[in-house]
């Protein structure tokens, strides 16, 4: 095992979280989250294998939670029946035993598409199945999203929603932030200065353009996972402004994400950034025929049937930003399936559709294929069983948040951001994801949804539960500190009586 400098870091910030107060923690664990192509520790016993800043701070965070009773607590009655939790626990225990079980099964039954590791950078290669390191990490994974989920949805139950929301709105300036940095180091030849968070044992795709636009990465190995995170923020961001947060800054932050969405030249990102505007025009709709819209929902539907169409064709008029923009569509969506990549990806997909053919529907085993895209990954991997097990996960998370009644707005802002997020990156990750592991930010928004849909934790007494709060989510267990915030206290207590 080996350790690099951002993990020497990460495990400095992760002390003083643990020795002074869970916030900084929660703002640490959703930073972490950007930096999708660092490594904070290399495993050199699985074929180098690299651990990520979230999943190494997820350490810290569960010796966090381990020392408060009451986020303990709150956080594994995230995971009853029959909530949400309950049906993804089952799904990563069922994921983790077709890891052990089934490409011992099947061995050599099929062939498969996986990541050779080694000494160099990570390859796909095509060799019939067969245990791999990627069946052991794959589990580690989803085992460690499990736990942020639970801890996630716990911090919710006990009025961190809003500290959440916060912490992703800080994450979204840090996605921004890489952006430009991006942009400039590739102008200026100085990319190598961002090394210290591309250290990754992947394959860096940090410097490619599209038809005269450079292809924003950020810091992420390519630009489909820039995109798909942009995405993710940017929906949050977006319902937050939608129903009322706040927090002046927001449309200004949207925008911005926006421009960043489109400069990344992702066709993953593109398709399902229209998938989420449809969704988003029509839950704004739906608000307006219930007669509950605001000035904002009838301002989205203004600028979706109007202004954007306007933008389109004033740009039409102009042909050089027309021809420009007609080449960049050209190449990222109209040939994509003819492109080297694009016919490979197919193929990925093709195979792993045999695979699950030829082992009975019952699949190959979690991380045994890689694919592109998300449900052909759900199916190949863990089968029938694995899909429809992560079916009921979504579909109760959805059931519960319908359900809830009776929310403050700013919590009920937050969850329904949560919850669109979430969708949002499971339609990215279904149009071209390798694995079933859908992301540290997915486990975030899922568990922060979850956490406003289950509602409240109620403990046996409001005087206990008070105290309990502000040790959950405020000062170290040692500490008689009380720097909670008090609209999550007195909207804890609201929900008791």
């Amino acid at each position: 095992m080996k350790i690099e400098l951002i993990g020497f870091l990460f495990a400095a910030a992760g002390a003083y979280a643990m020795f002074n107060n869970t916030r900084s923690a929660i703002y640490i664990l959703c930073f972490s989250t950007l930096l999708g192509a660092a490594a904070a520790l290399k495993l050199e016993s699985v074929g180098g294998a690299s651990i990520q800043p979230f999943h190494f701070m997820l350490v810290f965070i569960v010796a966090i939670v381990s020392l408060r009773p009451m986020l303990l607590t709150a956080s594994l009655s995230s995971l009853q029946y029959p909530g949400p939790g309950f049906w993804l626990m089952l799904f990563t225990a069922y994921g983790a035993l077709t890891a052990v079980f089934l490409p011992r099964l099947f061995e050599n039954a099929t062939v498969v598409y996986s990541i050779a590791r080694g000494s160099e950078l990570n390859r796909i290669v095509s060799s019939p199945l067969a245990p791999t390191s990627s069946n052991f990490t794959q589990s580690v994974y989803l085992l460690g999203n499990l736990g942020c989920f639970a801890i996630v949805s716990g911090i919710a139950r006990l009025g961190g929603m809003v500290l959440f929301a916060k912490a992703l709105i800080v994450t979204a300036v840090g996605c921004l932030a890489f952006a430009v940095l991006d942009f400039v180091t590739y102008k200026t030849g100085t990319a190598y200065l961002l090394s210290v968070i591309r250290n990754a044992n992947y394959r860096m795709l940090d410097d490619g353009d599209i038809a005269g636009f450079k292809r924003i990465v950020g810091s992420f190995s390519e630009a489909g996972v820039f995109g798909y995170v942009t995405l993710a923020l940017f929906s949050f961001v977006v319902v937050l402004i939608l129903e009322g947060y706040p927090q002046r800054a927001l449309p200004l932050l949207a925008a911005a994400l926006l421009v960043a969405l489109l400069l990344c030249t992702s066709t993953t990102a593109y398709v399902a950034s229209a998938a989420i505007f449809l969704l988003l025009f029509a839950l704004c709709v739906v608000r307006i025929l219930r007669r509950t819209a605001s000035i904002r929902h009838l301002g989205f539907v203004g600028l979706c049937t109007g202004i954007i169409p306007l933008a389109v064709m004033t740009v039409l008029l102009t042909p050089h930003i027309a021809q420009s923009i007609g080449d960049l569509l050209s190449v990222v969506l109209a040939n994509k399936l003819e492109t080297q990549s694009g016919e490979e990806r197919m193929r990925w997909n093709a195979q792993a559709l045999i695979s699950f053919i030829d082992t009975s529907g019952l699949g190959a085993g979690l991380g045994s294929i890689r694919t592109s895209s998300f449900v052909v990954a759900l199916l190949a991997n863990v089968g029938i069983v694995g899909a429809v097990l992560f079916v009921a996960f979504m579909a109760s998370l959805v059931k519960y948040h319908l359900k809830r009644r009776g929310a403050l707005p700013m919590e009920k802002a937050v969850g329904l951001a949560a919850l669109v997020s979430s969708i949002a990156q499971l339609i990215a990750a279904s149009i071209s994801a390798a694995a079933i592991d859908l992301g540290p930010l997915f486990t975030l928004t899922t568990g922060l949804a979850a956490g406003y849909a289950l509602g409240p934790y109620k403990s046996e007494s409001h005087a206990s539960a008070a105290y309990d709060l502000r040790r959950a989510v405020g000062a170290a267990p040692w500490s008689r500190a009380t720097d909670v915030p008090v609209a999550a206290v007195s909207a804890y207590g609201r929900s008791e009586r």
